[in-house]
């Protein structure tokens, strides 16, 4: 028994030593096992794929793989890898435990490392590429070899077998991705691309009222002029160096000609007139810019700089009407693209008068490029032309209407301008439809380069009350269509990257937009401006002077009566007339309001009131509401909100329009005692449209009381033709002489 007894122990001896050996084993086994990367560079070409491989895979865990730029190179969750455009990119690749496997000390997630990645364009000629079928062509477009400046050939060669390395991709694939001409070597000063410090833009792009826009780039410095129409100084200039970020730094037009429908005079008025679709462009043979509107009721104007941020602009005038002009230079012609595709040449002619306003001048007669049914479009409206010179072609950029109020935008394009035939020109739909939950806005705008050799495009689009705000869209030259087989060489399409970083054009009214959208520009550090605060201290103010470049007058200012240095520190506004109504009130200050929420504020001395005046704060588009003071006829002043007594009708402004008060307070006002206005508004983005102003006032700047009810804001074109815009305002219905001085003016 006992010899027996040894054995077995001796035996389980052995066991035991066996187990804890081969315990041993496996963990040396389970840890040789731990995965790693054994792919660590790719160099892919455009269109081709390659896989990202793993060592020692285990089943308890999933691998996720993210590229850092996915307009280079694009990732599947297999990691296989998809080169889109030639540039460098990272794949980050990660190790996560799956559920219910994690053991005690054991980590969740680990990164395995990173992938180098190298994209590189196809340099074969001989590549497969799908037939260019442009949806509305007419000319036939011209064969040329494929060269760093040159067309791509529409001809569709055999596709090369792929290697045993590389899977091929989907036919049809761009052969490369460029702009039509060359991409630009950075000139020196130029800065370098920080893919850490890349701007981006949300929708929409500006969140204010910039509509009719027009787009240049002169260095890394982006100028923009817009439609301000009755709005004095007009036609703003606005500037960015990444295209999100604006500032306005200047004005085109100073003054509108002294004429009582520019001045409120006489029950003439230029609501929804005056500064129309202007167009902007730099010339580098003349080094000026050019900035050219029609005025509606008036004739067109073309100003000249030679410094856009800070010069004065030099005035030319005729009385002739060149609806929603382009201007565009070749050679040493000046040509106007108007009424859609009406082309005239022009000159410039100095006054002979000093200081006098110069004369543009026609140039042989004007003519139609081509007919409007090119392309088989039909058209309901049809307008907001841009033109431009860009590699081989003259390209045209117009917007129409069909339907109920879908849009689209159109490209025209011939090697010819004003020496063209019908036969010269072709037609394609570059983009349609809405952008993101607005439904039908879309409308006209003009596309720019970047100094990286990107292309953007910029189209504003309805949004209620708030206005016509800009959207921003990507361009892509060399769009390959592959759900429908179809190549568009040398055609600025427009749309957006979508998350896998795919070009999504935006052809068809049920598409929408999806921002933001990563713009390949080095991020500004400046904020917009193009609303902001004054406390209205201007110690070094002599006549002739301007106000911030925030701000604009409602129609040309009356400037014997408004002043801010005969109470230094506040904007006075003195009621030189009797207006009757806050239409027809001079020297009223405006500026824009910015979504979706925005608050603007001020504060009011009123002691100088007339029986019979009413000063404020006010909220105006379509209509209006007004948060205020009044005086009575008794000379006694109270807080009230009212809006004009039409609401519902759309109507224009008009001498006897009357205020309808809906709220007066119990308050009256002692002395020079300070009123605090302010309004609240909130803009919805949504498919809602409930565009909304609240109104309060303060007789201490600390305690708020609200008055009034909810105001609704829109946008009508038989007003204002404008986004909502706040106004301080003063204006007599009874006798001229008095006066009111704002403190300030504050948004937020």
């Amino acid at each position: 028994m006992q010899i027996a007894s040894r054995k077995v122990i001796a035996g389980l001896m052995v066991s035991a030593l066996c187990i804890t050996t081969l315990s041993s084993a496996g963990s040396d086994v389970e840890a040789k096992a731990k995965a790693s990367l054994k792919t660590k560079k790719i160099s892919v070409k455009v269109g081709k794929k390659k896989s990202i491989l793993i060592k020692n895979k285990t089943k308890k865990h999933s691998y996720s793989f993210t590229s850092s730029n996915k307009q280079v190179a694009k990732v599947t969750s297999k990691g296989k890898v998809t080169g889109i455009k030639a540039g460098k990119a990272t794949i980050t690749v990660k190790e996560v435990l799956k559920k219910g496997k994690k053991k005690k000390g054991k980590k969740k997630k680990r990164t395995l490392g990173k992938v180098k990645v190298t994209v590189t364009d196809m340099k074969k000629k001989n590549v497969a590429m799908p037939t260019p079928e442009t949806v509305n062509k007419v000319a036939p477009t011209a064969e040329v070899k494929t060269t760093p400046t040159a067309t791509l050939s529409a001809t569709a060669p055999v596709e090369p077998t792929a290697s045993a390395t590389e899977t091929a991709a989907p036919t049809p694939t761009p052969i490369v991705t460029r702009s039509p001409a060359p991409r630009p070597t950075l000139a020196p000063g130029m800065p370098e691309l920080d893919k850490n410090n890349l701007t981006v833009a949300d929708y929409p792009g500006i969140a204010s009222d910039v509509p009719d826009l027009d787009i240049i780039r002169v260095g890394q410095n982006y100028y923009m002029v817009s439609t301000t129409m009755n709005l004095v100084p007009g036609v703003p200039v606005m500037k960015s160096t990444d295209l999100v970020h604006w500032e306005i730094v200047n004005y085109a037009c100073n003054r509108f000609p002294d004429r009582d429908l520019f001045n409120l005079e006489n029950g003439q008025q230029t609501y929804k007139n005056g500064s129309w679709a202007a167009s902007l462009k730099y010339n580098e043979k003349t080094k000026l810019f050019y900035v050219i509107y029609n005025v509606n009721n008036d004739g067109f104007y073309c100003y000249t700089t030679p410094d856009i941020e800070n010069g004065t602009w030099k005035a030319y005038y005729i009385q002739t009407s060149f609806h929603d002009p382009a201007l565009i230079f070749d050679g040493d012609g000046m040509y106007v693209i108007y009424n859609g595709n009406n082309i005239q040449k022009i000159s410039l002619k100095e006054s002979s008068a000093e200081g006098g306003i110069g004369e543009v001048v026609k140039e042989g007669g004007s003519r139609a490029l081509f007919n409007k049914t090119l392309g088989g479009f039909k058209w309901s409206l049809w307008e907001g032309a841009h033109a431009y010179k860009i590699g081989d072609y003259y390209y045209l950029m117009i917007i129409g209407s069909y339907g109920n109020w879908f849009r689209r935008e159109v490209c025209y394009r011939s090697k010819k301008l004003y020496d063209s035939k019908a036969s010269d020109w072709e037609a394609q739909l570059i983009f349609e439809g809405s952008t993101y939950e607005y439904g039908t806005g879309i409308a006209q705008g003009g596309i720019v380069d970047t100094i990286y050799g990107d292309w953007y495009g910029f189209l504003f689009q309805d949004h209620d009350g708030l206005g016509r705000v800009p959207s921003i869209l990507a361009v892509n030259w060399d769009y390959v269509d592959t759900k429908n087989n179809k190549y568009y060489p040398d055609w600025p399409m427009m749309g957006y990257y979508d998350d896998k970083g795919n070009f999504v054009n935006c052809l068809g009214t049920s598409q929408k937009v999806k921002n933001p959208l990563t713009i390949q520009l080095n991020k500004s550090d400046k904020e917009s401006y193009i609303v902001g605060d004054d406390d209205f201290s201007y110690p070094d103010f002599k006549e002739g002077d301007s106000l911030k470049k925030v701000w604009q007058w409602n129609h040309n200012p009356d400037d014997a009566n408004w002043s801010v240095t005969e109470n230094p520190g506040y904007y006075r506004i003195k009621n030189g007339k009797v207006a009757g109504n806050i239409w027809f009130a001079r020297n009223s200050l405006t500026q824009r309001t910015v979504g979706p929420n925005f608050t603007s504020e001020t504060c009011v001395l009123t002691e100088n009131m007339k029986p019979g005046d009413y000063a404020g704060l006010a909220a105006i588009s379509a209509h209006y509401g007004m948060v205020g003071v009044k005086c009575d006829e008794n000379g006694n002043r109270y807080v009230f909100q009212g809006c004009n007594s039409d609401t519902n009708s759309g109507a224009k402004a008009k001498k006897e329009d009357k205020i309808k008060e809906n709220a007066v307070s119990e308050e009256k006002i002692e002395g020079n005692a300070p009123v605090y206005l302010k309004i609240e508004y909130a803009f919805n983005t949504g498919k809602t449209r409930a565009d909304r102003a609240n109104f309060f006032y303060s007789l201490d700047g600390e305690n708020w009381k609200s008055i009034g009810e909810t105001f609704s804001l829109g946008f009508d074109t038989a007003t204002t033709f404008m986004g909502t815009r706040s106004w301080l305002v003063n204006y007599a219905t009874k006798e001229a002489g008095g006066y009111v001085d704002f403190d300030y003016y504050k948004v937020k």
